[in-house]
């Protein structure tokens, strides 16, 4: 959170001059006039009243939400602990809870939850007759919804990228490509670091973000150790830009949903999403070249990075050193 969130607060605050730029053009620094004004707040109130009221299966799915970041959070917290050690296993070297623990967890939890209030204890509603009222028990999510609505394609897909990964590692194609990319080696580390972050925003238009990420992960792991810079230094800036998807509709799951209420053309959102991940990926460099090298200590490779290498390498980043931890 301390490198993402200052990324994430100025990537918004960029990108929200650059729409109105794009779509309001010189007008966005001139006063909307009153008349104008009334219409849009007119317009909005309309469609806030179409939501009607917070409906109680959704607030259920709010608190939900709002557990599962907590759990993810505090799972393991570096040099503090987290909740994950309060379930150990005296066989293996430690605690098994993974990230994809709490996921399952409320996952199970939609499918048992119940999404109106029930009548229990104080929530016990009487008819005019005196009778109670007995309302139909009705989970927030059925299987039947989530085998229809559920992207078993995308689901499919990423496992399949998790396996070419897989493959790309144990056959010593991630190795390769990691040595032809040494070309870049020339270059200064930003430079080489800003032309790597562009290429991958550019591939994840037309991919899978977690496939990119888990293709490029060992890709980045190699290209860091032949160049010699921290491979985080590289594999950070990797993963954060398979998220810079903002020209088609097919690149993440909410460009397909802003492109499907019509509004938005495919011309409109590649040409402004260009710009967009041109900021990013200049947000980025720079956010890793900064506060990231503080916060990551990427000026010091840790010695078990080389343990595969045969070479040494000389280190591009100023003042890097390997260390031993």
């Amino acid at each position: 959170m301390g490198f993402g969130f200052p990324l994430s607060l100025i990537t918004l605050l960029l990108a929200w001059f650059w729409l109105q730029l794009c779509f309001l053009g010189c007008s966005c620094f001139r006063k909307t006039d009153k008349k104008k004004r009334k219409e849009i707040e007119k317009a909005i109130d309309e469609k806030y009243k179409e939501l009607g009221p917070v409906s109680f299966g959704e607030i259920i799915v709010i608190v939900l939400f709002v557990i599962l970041a907590l759990l993810w959070i505090f799972r393991d917290i570096p040099g503090l602990g987290g909740w994950r050690y309060l379930f150990l296993v005296h066989d293996t070297q430690g605690p098994y809870t993974r990230d994809s623990t709490p996921s399952v967890l409320i996952g199970v939890l939609l499918f048992l939850l119940p999404s109106k209030l029930p009548n229990v204890f104080c929530w016990n509603k009487i008819e005019e007759d005196g009778t109670y009222k007995n309302p139909k028990y009705s989970p927030i999510l059925t299987w039947e919804v989530a085998s229809k609505k559920l992207p078993w394609g995308v689901i499919i897909l990423l496992g399949g990228g998790f396996a070419l990964a897989d493959a790309s590692g144990s056959t010593g194609l991630s190795k390769w490509v990691g040595e032809q990319l040494t070309i870049f080696s020339d270059f200064e580390p930003w430079v080489m670091n800003l032309i790597l972050c562009i290429i991958v925003a550019l591939a994840t238009e037309v991919t899978s973000n977690s496939a990119t990420a888990t293709l490029l992960m060992p890709v980045m792991a190699e290209l860091s150790i032949k160049v010699g810079v921290h491979p985080l230094y590289l594999m950070i800036s990797a993963a954060v830009a398979t998220s810079f998807a903002f020209m088609l509709p097919v690149a993440t799951p909410p460009n397909a949903i802003v492109f499907s209420t019509g509004y938005v053309r495919i011309p409109d959102m590649a040409s402004v999403g260009f710009g967009m991940n041109i900021i990013a990926v200049v947000v980025l460099t720079l956010a890793i070249n900064t506060w990231g090298i503080a916060i990551y200590d990427l000026k010091n490779i840790p010695e078990f990075f080389l343990t595969n290498t045969t070479t040494t390498v000389a280190p591009l980043l100023p003042n890097t050193t390997i260390s031993q931890g």
